[in-house]
């Protein structure tokens, strides 16, 4: 079997969830005919001839790499992106003609690679209601609908909170429910799943299930190798072209294939259980690098770290600020160098707060933070801080801002007034790490023309070429296909080999056992438990309560 032909007898991996009477939609929602796409300055087209037709009510999953086009082809159904060549059809109408892309957005919605790029209020029911209120739809009428789809998505008790307020995973519910509420006949996903726990996912995967009964066509676009179970029809791109389309069955019964295609067939959890139980767990050697010692933190009694008085007092407050809701409540802590700490749990437990503490861009509202023995709360001193911790953020593209990828990597080592030739030496080594070759090409392109992974990567660089004793990452694999995600593990263990504390949020129960020292299980901003992967997996993967069990991937 090549790449691009598929079996007619292949047995299916899971029984069919398709609705009954939708195995035959009445005609194409979306045609693609000799669509080519090409960007300014780029190496190579986005899109290479592709000629596709998806019929309505159909489900379809896209995988393949980084880079591959994947999120143009998702542009180019909403006409967010117009083809330099060929033509796509949706709704039988021209994307390229005049007014035509109004009309189709008004019956396909959107759920974008990054959420919050699709927060436009400072209320998330008003964030919600910004769709149908654009359709004209009823006021009552939108109050129902923004209810419901917050409902769906398990955000209906924050629906006067602020997105700018919420987590990664929160604002993507968001996000989602605004899509819902449009009530449309395509919805297009981009990764809506890339900061979800396991819980969370499996509750978007019921709510896309439940759309499909109701004869919605869906076209989503993942790195979850799990989500293509559900699906009708697998297309896996490569290069810009199509190189698999037919069933979640036929390309993962074939494990030839599915390495052909750079994809990893998905892990049972005895398998990651099996994984943990294997390796040794390096031992606390020395003395700790990061100490958290009965840490509290209240989003709204915080203080700025970058003023020197902070904004409602100093630390001891008094009855308002104790009185305020906690998001993390008497954590304690320490992680040592040469071992990687996990920080786990559902979606708004704690973790990106954890981080971010950890790294003195929050201050404790009680308790105390150690960075290499200076408290963080010492302002004096931040700047030593600065030198020791190093942070990757939930979306570390955001992080850049240079002209060049060349400019964009040497920021830190310039601003810690290195010579020229060893701030190139750093800059060509830590993109080297993170697999992107230094090449001039690349070191003078914009940061903003790279693909998501390479922006990632070279975001990644950034943080790596100061070489800083104590490295917190915020969902490093989030959004990266699993070559991206290999590398970063065996990245990951060279800097642990090298000594380097580690930090790491993840929702992947497979980098925790593969990676993992220690793993501190956060719920509602207290340690539920913690130990080494061993000791804490078997819980985790059974466990309903703290939504990381089960299917990872």
């Amino acid at each position: 079997m090549t790449v691009t032909e598929v079996s007619e007898t292949a047995e299916p991996a899971t029984p069919s969830t398709r609705p009954a009477g939708c195995d035959r939609p009445a005609g194409p929602h979306i045609e693609l005919r000799g669509v080519r796409v090409s960007y300014p300055n780029a190496p190579s087209e986005a899109i290479g001839g592709i000629d596709l037709e998806i019929p309505a009510g159909q489900y379809v999953c896209i995988l393949g790499g980084n880079g591959s086009g994947k999120s143009t082809l998702l542009q180019l159904i909403n006409a967010l992106t117009l083809p330099s060549d060929g033509e796509v059809r949706v709704f039988g109408m021209d994307t390229s003609d005049r007014g035509a892309a109004l009309a189709i957005r008004s019956r396909c919605a959107s759920v974008f690679q990054h959420p919050e790029d699709q927060m436009v209020t400072s209320i998330v029911a008003d964030d919600v209601a910004f769709g149908p209120e654009n359709l004209c739809v009823p006021q009552p009428e939108i109050a129902s609908r923004v209810d419901a789809s917050l409902e769906a998505v398990d955000m209906l008790d924050r629906s006067q909170s602020d997105p700018a307020d919420l987590s990664g995973g929160q604002t993507q519910r968001v996000a989602i429910a605004g899509a819902l509420a449009m009530e449309p006949e395509i919805l297009l996903l981009d990764e809506p799943c890339a900061m979800l726990d396991t819980q969370g996912r499996s509750d978007i995967r019921a709510v896309v299930d439940a759309l499909r009964t109701r004869g919605i066509t869906i076209v989503h676009v993942t790195h979850f190798m799990d989500d293509a179970l559900d699906a009708d029809r697998v297309l896996v791109l490569e290069r810009g072209r199509i190189a698999f389309d037919g069933t979640a069955a036929e390309v993962f019964s074939d494990v030839g294939l599915v390495r052909a295609l750079g994809l990893e067939a998905p892990r049972k959890p005895e398998e990651i259980l099996r994984v943990a139980a294997d390796r040794t767990v390096s031992r606390a050697p020395g003395n700790p690098r990061v100490t958290f010692d009965r840490v509290s933190f209240s989003y709204a009694a915080a203080r700025n770290p970058r003023r020197r008085r902070g904004l409602f007092g100093g630390r001891n407050r008094g009855k308002d600020a104790s009185a305020a809701p906690l998001a993390l409540e008497e954590l304690s802590f320490q992680a040592f160098p040469g071992t990687l700490t996990a920080l786990v749990g559902q979606t708004g437990s704690g973790k990106s707060t954890t981080a971010e503490l950890a790294c003195a861009l929050k201050l404790p509202l009680s308790g105390a933070i150690r960075i290499c023995g200076v408290d963080t709360a010492d302002l004096d001193r931040r700047a030593d801080i600065r030198r020791h911790v190093g942070y990757v953020s939930q979306l570390p593209e955001r992080q850049l801002f240079a002209e060049t990828v060349f400019d964009d990597v040497a920021f830190g080592p310039r601003n810690m007034r290195m010579p020229e030739d060893e701030v190139r030496s750093r800059v060509c080594e830590a993109l080297s790490s993170v697999n992107l070759a230094p090449t001039d090409e690349l070191l003078s392109r914009s940061p903003f023309s790279l693909s998501g992974g390479q922006q990632r990567g070279v975001a990644l660089a950034g943080v790596l070429a100061m070489r800083q004793d104590v490295l917190v990452l915020d969902e490093p694999m989030a959004g990266l296909d699993p070559e991206g995600r290999r590398h970063v593990r065996d990245l990951l263990r060279a800097l642990k080999r090298a000594g380097t504390t580690l930090i790491m949020v993840t929702h992947d129960m497979e980098d925790v056992a593969e990676l993992a020292d220690r793993v501190i299980v956060l719920e509602r901003g207290r340690a539920l438990m913690s130990g080494s992967p061993a000791e804490v997996l078997p819980a985790l993967l059974v466990s309903e309560e703290v939504g990381v069990h089960g299917d990872s991937r």
